[in-house]
């Protein structure tokens, strides 16, 4: 099941603590801040609590898949030691 990175924000600050007690969604930083209208905190969640959240009140802004974004990057990596000779001297 993929996962997102995602954007959580509420204007009771009481519902965003709710977040980790109740929903048992782990924030990045449990010290997100504040916005305009209320609080703002970021996560990573599936789908099946994406919608969870966005029934409870919270208003979800949905980014990248974190699974295949990590696929892509993981095709940045070089193989072998780059520290062994090739060839000879």
């Amino acid at each position: 099941m993929p996962r997102y990175r995602i954007t959580i924000t509420s204007k009771d600050r009481d519902a965003m603590l709710d977040l980790i007690r109740k929903h048992r969604i782990q924030v990045f930083d449990h010290g997100s801040g504040s916005t305009e209208g209320g609080y703002r905190a970021d996560a990573i969640a599936e789908p099946t609590d994406i919608d969870k959240l966005e029934k409870a009140g919270y208003k979800i802004q949905q980014h990248e898949d974190v699974d295949e974004l990590g696929k892509r990057r993981q095709q940045e990596v070089g193989c072998g030691d780059r520290y062994k000779p090739s060839g000879p001297r």
